[in-house]
């Protein structure tokens, strides 16, 4: 089941000699001007990869548009959605240097077109950046549950019911009403908030399947009231059931195995 394995590094491996059958490969420019006008693509299926010239490891991009198509199976089986017929477009920098430089931006990032994407960052992040638009197109009314979906599937390997548990022994814990209202909160530098928060939103969509994160992640009436009328309890018996589910979590996740 998706969720059973969330928190596990996704480890695809995959042949070439199927790839060698399926993809679809362009060595042309890249059509937009400006800037990208010298650049490179690589498509495989609804992936374009596109990359500055002598791109050093640009050998590795069936493999690592395979693993896109994978990630994004896997992601819109979590949301239970139909993977979107849009072609996901990457921008592959060579680095940190380039890839602020170019962007403006210190953090790989996605918008509603296109990942841009450098090392070292975890792949997952701006791929669940650039889904989660398609699957709602709001901003929650409490920012916690989005970064805890982006942590969730960063597809890192952590294991975040361990972290919160954790924090717990440690007397780190964030209580969700202080959490549903923390504007620190960024899963773009942390992963302290945004670990709790990938715990809180996998127990609830496994707990209560994905309509109740969706229609938590619709409301705009105050957390308490949302709570209240989603899930017919109030926070601090949410928060109760939550950290049950950590803990029965501890006790069946292997994080050393990778399982699908």
């Amino acid at each position: 089941m998706v969720r059973e394995s969330t928190f596990l590094l996704l480890t695809l491996t995959v042949a070439l000699s199927c790839l060698s059958c399926s993809k679809r490969e362009e060595n042309g420019r890249f059509p937009a001007g400006g800037k990208y006008r010298d650049w490179q693509t690589f498509s495989y299926r609804n992936v374009k990869i596109v990359y500055p010239p002598g791109y050093p490891s640009a050998d590795k991009f069936p493999n690592v548009a395979a693993n896109y198509v994978a990630g994004l199976t896997r992601d819109c089986r979590f949301f239970e959605i139909d993977v979107p017929d849009d072609t996901l477009v990457v921008y592959f920098y060579t680095g940190y240097g380039q890839g602020s430089e170019m962007t403006g931006r210190e953090y790989p990032y996605a918008d509603s077109t296109s990942i841009h994407f450098w090392l070292p960052s975890f792949p997952g992040t701006t791929l669940m950046q650039w889904l989660l638009p398609r699957w709602q197109n709001v901003e929650p009314e409490y920012p916690f549950l989005k970064h805890g979906l982006i942590a969730l599937l960063d597809y890192s390997g952590q294991n975040y019911h361990t972290s919160t548990q954790r924090y717990i022994e440690q007397g780190e814990f964030i209580p969700l009403r202080e959490l549903a209202v923390d504007t620190t909160i960024n899963s773009d530098i942390e992963r302290y908030q945004s670990a709790e928060a990938a715990s809180f939103v996998d127990f609830v969509s496994y707990y209560f399947s994905i309509d109740g994160l969706t229609m938590l992640y619709q409301s705009r009436a105050p957390f308490e009231t949302a709570i209240e009328n989603i899930f017919m309890m109030p926070v601090d018996s949410l928060q109760g059931l939550w950290l049950d589910f950590v803990k029965e979590r501890m006790k069946t996740i292997d994080t050393t195995k990778v399982t699908e």
